[in-house]
């Protein structure tokens, strides 16, 4: 127990220092090929921070935990959209741009969407149980390559002046350098992190289903959530929300269309408040951003104080 303990400590420092390198370098790239920040955040950022939640669910399908590996995704992803978007509205309001509320955040909602659709078959379509098959992995690997394809294209266009970072003069190889550092220390560290906060988990006698939607989810978001606050801090505002929204998308659509492809995924413990709020994150964050165009501090406390709601009941159908 003391062991997991340390090991808990030492995940957690090497996720804080990995995010403060990776956008350091992250930074440094948007700057050095002048593309836009909320471009690098939906692509280079957000699949590094997802890397974790990727390992997390891909060993997690091979062995046959089909729920661990749903319920880390989708805890990942209703940690993401209420619990870091609201802490990173502590630090710095969070504008809302164009992109943002009308592909970014809608990309979010039609990722959720999309897995109800394909992988809950027994409350949807009347079979005889939720299944996430290989075909569904396919659709959902497919249509992350068109959402890959349209920010490259983004990323080939010239950006607007405003959203471009001036020229920066450091050195290519120090920049990558930097970005890849930054990815392995926030992997092993939410690596580390998972596998301790796991083992004490497991002696409580949690279900996969509970250790996915929170220890696993809120271990592996922990890049994320390090991620975006560093870079409100400093002010990064696109790249902030770019990594929460690259990252969900990331995370249903690469992580498990991948996991589904290779052995299909059986959700047997998911429930009906899991799906409520994987989904209505998303739509919360969605209608802030077309009412007021920011994402303040009131509202930050609102979505982070709903996400602590749905913690409260799911702990307390857990211990039911």
């Amino acid at each position: 127990m003391l062991l997991d303990v340390l090991c808990i400590v030492l995940g957690i420092f090497l996720i804080l220092k990995g995010a403060d390198t990776m956008v350091d370098g992250s930074t440094g790239l948007a700057r050095k090929f002048r593309i836009s920040e909320a471009v690098i955040g939906l692509t280079v950022v957000a699949f590094g921070t997802s890397l974790p939640e990727f390992v997390v669910s891909f060993f997690a399908s091979l062995k046959g935990c089909g729920d661990m590996s749903a319920g880390n995704v989708m805890g990942s992803n209703i940690f993401n959209a209420l619990c870091i978007l609201g802490a990173s509205a502590f630090f710095a309001a969070i504008p809302i741009n164009k992109r943002a509320l009308y592909i970014d955040i809608p990309m979010c909602f039609f990722a959720a969407l999309a897995l109800c659709l394909l992988g809950f078959d027994a409350w949807l379509w009347h079979a005889q149980q939720n299944i996430l098959s290989r075909w569904d992995g396919l659709i959902l690997l497919f249509v992350f390559v068109l959402f890959m394809g349209y920010n490259f294209y983004l990323a080939r266009r010239r950006p607007d002046a405003d959203e471009v970072l001036e020229g920066g003069k450091e050195n290519t190889w120090i920049i990558l350098v930097k970005i890849v550092l930054g990815i392995a220390m926030l992997v092993f560290g939410g690596n580390v992190l998972v596998d301790s906060a796991s083992n004490i988990a497991k002696e409580f006698g949690v279900s996969e289903a509970v250790i996915g939607l929170t220890i696993l989810a809120a271990g592996t978001s922990l890049p994320e959530l390090a991620t975006s606050i560093v870079a409100a801090r400093r002010g990064s505002i696109d790249m902030a929300i770019g990594n929460v929204v690259g990252s969900n998308v990331f995370n249903v659509f690469f992580v498990l269309g991948t996991a589904s492809t290779i052995r299909p995924m059986l959700i047997a413990d998911i429930q009906p408040l899991d799906v409520l709020m994987f989904v209505g994150g998303p739509v919360l964050l969605w209608l802030f951003a077309l009412l007021f165009r920011r994402i303040n501090r009131w509202m930050g406390t609102i979505l982070v104080l709903t996400y602590v709601a749905y913690l409260v009941l799911l702990v307390k159908q857990a211990t039911a």
